[in-house]
């Protein structure tokens, strides 16, 4: 042990509460010798208290002596003695501006070698090299390179603290890098489907979703991405390792798309769950340490707290018959609308947060509804001084109502010319109402059907239909399932006998194969949803599972295909996979998910004859086969079960219309593995077998 460490050592035994180099006692040629060995050691945090201190204090003394502790600290193989030497180091902005290159090369130099060989090392210098560039005291170039290169499929200690660096990262540099933040989205994407990291990784895409959302400004792309960002909060909120500010951003989606779809009820009960989860979490972080750098979230969900609180207030003024005071109840109003345009909880720098395109229209239309409130509030804006308060926001009460007039003439005009709102469900206004009130619906549909869909509902009845689909959709994210996890554990253990079930194949077909057992169960259950047929002029909507009404046509494997197809397309995988029609099966109706040079394809079949196991892989098992001879030998089977059901006794269960089954021509070596799942169709309802 060098005569630094000595010294080191034996003044942390002795309680002194700042560790300086005068302290030390040693000249100053003797402690730059021996910087970079006490550096690469266990005693590197109680160094970096001097050379703290010694910047702190501009004693330039030991500059020379503490710029050799990069060099040293590049060698430095304990997570907790890097982590905690970078804690104090960060923590100084003197230390940082004289050190931050150095120590941004040391921590950087043959990291990605470094993954496999120390994960855990590996993530705390990215995470320190990460907060050194969003700090600004380096250039991100170096950190955005290493970023492209990560690997998705390292070791399982690096994958599960990797989600939280790559949030930070899309936190910095969403919006001023594309080549980074989209090799981060997709890195995060691969990481949803990996059980070591999925929960962290739901959470930040969710958080990137959010953030993308308030830097827009065009109602479509806002109303979207909150709704996406409101699935992936919900998954990472269900997980059996549940993040409570997952629950806490589910809220705060769940109260903005209330507000615009004007549900007070749902607005009110948002901001009780976001109370409810920040106590939690305050609770549980209680007397814990916080590092400093996360802290600007934490903010965050605050700024969250107070805007619920605001939108609740205003949501039940606005749905209110009656206001006893209606300068409050304005007022009120204007406060929501107002921190709607001015609050930045993700720290977005838009003039025009897509926060105030979700909500000013939901202002708007509040005033509209009740011509006695917008008489209150014409009446305010031109007489602001008999509002009985200390101030009114008179400014806000004349933009929302420049925004109702321009609303208002343009019906008019729209009306005199014989092409009104309510005849055009492809106006703006009509685009507007689907986006406010169904923003699930207008996701997972094409949008001239989503449109039609919504001209043919009053605002009720849309409400209710983006319930059942907004259910549908969470329900494939769910990281927990009584059926399907049992289900796909069995699946697994078979899979991973066979030898080609390995690395990146065993990551893309376990993620392929959820998905499908999730579809399986969503579609055996039968209620009135969003699934439809053909949707042309000559062949309305329908539910494809259920037995032909009267004049209606029979089901086909084309309706399964498009269902199947919409269904990965609007999930989880659809930023990491392609998904398209193809012409494989010689015409049939066919889904190909594609990871990169690897490709599963799903086969679609109809029988109305006989639905039990031995058929169908009889019939068609070998076919789907075929289609695995030019790469992974793994493959679906999806089968529309036509066959009648009046005398059938009832359906089967979710857990046995799905089975994992192997096929080998004769004289083959190989195993193929398929997936084979039945969609029950012909269905009748529950009541009719009782008749």
């Amino acid at each position: 042990m060098t005569q630094l460490a000595d010294r080191l050592s034996d003044l942390s035994t002795t309680g002194v509460h700042a560790i300086t180099f005068e302290d030390i006692g040693l000249p100053v040629d003797a402690v730059r010798e021996q910087v970079p060995d006490v550096a690469a050691g266990p005693l590197a945090p109680l160094l970096a208290e001097a050379i703290v201190h010694a910047y702190d204090a501009a004693d330039a003394t030991w500059s020379p002596a503490a710029s050799t502790f990069p060099a040293g600290f590049a060698q430095q193989s304990s997570v907790l003695a890097l982590t905690s030497a970078l804690e104090t180091l960060l923590g100084s902005t003197a230390t940082i501006k004289a050190l931050a290159s150095n120590l941004n090369g040391a921590l950087l130099d043959g990291l990605t070698d470094q993954v496999e060989r120390g994960p855990l090392l590996a993530a705390a210098r990215l995470e320190g090299a990460v907060r050194l560039a969003a700090s600004e005291a380096v250039r991100p170039y170096q950190v955005w390179e290493i970023l492209e290169e990560l690997p998705a499929d390292g070791p399982e200690d690096f994958l599960e603290r990797l989600p939280r660096i790559l949030g930070v990262a899309l936190d910095c540099w969403a919006q001023q890098e594309s080549r980074v933040s989209t090799a981060v989205r997709e890195l995060l994407q691969h990481l949803s489907v990996d059980e070591v990291a999925d929960v962290d990784a739901l959470f930040e895409l969710g958080c990137d979703r959010l953030r993308t959302a308030l830097s827009s400004t065009d109602l479509a792309d806002v109303s979207r991405l909150v709704s996406e960002a409101r699935s992936l909060f919900a998954a990472a909120e269900a997980a059996e390792e549940a993040r409570d500010d997952a629950a806490a951003y589910l809220a705060v989606c769940d109260s903005l798309l209330g507000f615009t779809a004007c549900n007070a009820d749902q607005v009110s009960s948002a901001a009780d769950r976001i109370e409810q989860a920040l106590e939690r979490r305050r609770a549980w972080l209680h007397g814990t340490h916080q590092p400093a750098w996360l802290q600007p979230r934490q903010a965050a969900e605050a700024a969250w707290s107070q805007l619920l609180l605001q939108l609740r207030t205003a949501a039940e003024q606005l749905a209110a018959d009656v206001w006893m005071d209606s300068w409050r109840a304005v007022d009120a109003v204007l406060a929501a609308y107002r921190s709607a345009r001015t609050i930045q909880p993700l720290g977005t720098t838009t003039e025009t947060p897509g926060l105030a395109a979700l909500v000013e229209p939901a202002v708007a239309d509040g005033f509209l509804r009740k011509e006695a409130f917008l008489s209150a509030l014409r009446h305010a804006a031109a007489h602001p001084e008999d509002y009985p308060g200390p101030a009114f926001d008179d400014g806000a009460a004349s933009v929302i109502l420049a925004r109702i007039n321009a609303r208002e003439s343009h019906e008019r005009s729209s009306s005199d010319d014989g092409d009104s709102d309510s005849e055009d469900p492809d106006s703006d206004a009509g685009r507007e109402r689907l986006h406010r009130i169904a923003p699930t619906v207008a996701r997972q549909l094409p949008l001239a059907q989503a449109l039609q869909l919504a001209a043919s509902l009053d605002n009720a009845d849309l409400a209710a239909v983006e319930g059942i689909a907004y259910n549908s959709d969470v329900a494939r994210l769910k990281a927990t399932d009584p059926v399907i996890i049992p289900l796909l554990d069995t699946f697994l253990t078979r899979l991973s006998e066979h030898e080609a079930f390995t690395g990146t194949v065993r990551q893309t077909y376990t993620a392929l194969a959820t998905q499908t057992l999730l579809f399986l169960k969503s579609r055996a259950d039968l209620e009135r949803t969003h699934l439809f047929g053909t949707g042309k002029k000559d062949d309305p909507p329908f539910d494809y599972r259920r037995k032909p009404e009267k004049g209606q046509r029979e089901a086909n494997e084309a309706d399964l295909q498009r269902d199947f197809h919409q269904w990965l397309l609007s999930g989880p995988l659809h930023g990491v996979v392609q998904v398209e029609m193809h012409n494989a099966g010689m015409g049939r109706a066919d889904v190909l998910v594609q990871f990169g040079s690897l490709r599963y394809l799903t086969e679609m079949k109809q029988d109305p004859d006989d639905n039990s196991r031995a058929h169908i892989e009889g019939k068609y098992l070998t076919q789907e086969a075929e289609y695995t001879n030019t790469n992974v030998p793994f493959g679906q089977l999806l089968v529309l079960d036509l066959t009648p059901k009046t005398t059938s006794g009832g359906t089967l269960r979710v857990d046995e219309v799905a089975w994992l089954t192997t096929h080998r021509p004769r004289g083959a070596t190989n195993d193929r593995l398929i997936l084979a799942g039945i969609v029950t169709g012909n269905r009748i309802t529950p009541s009719q077998y009782s008749r």
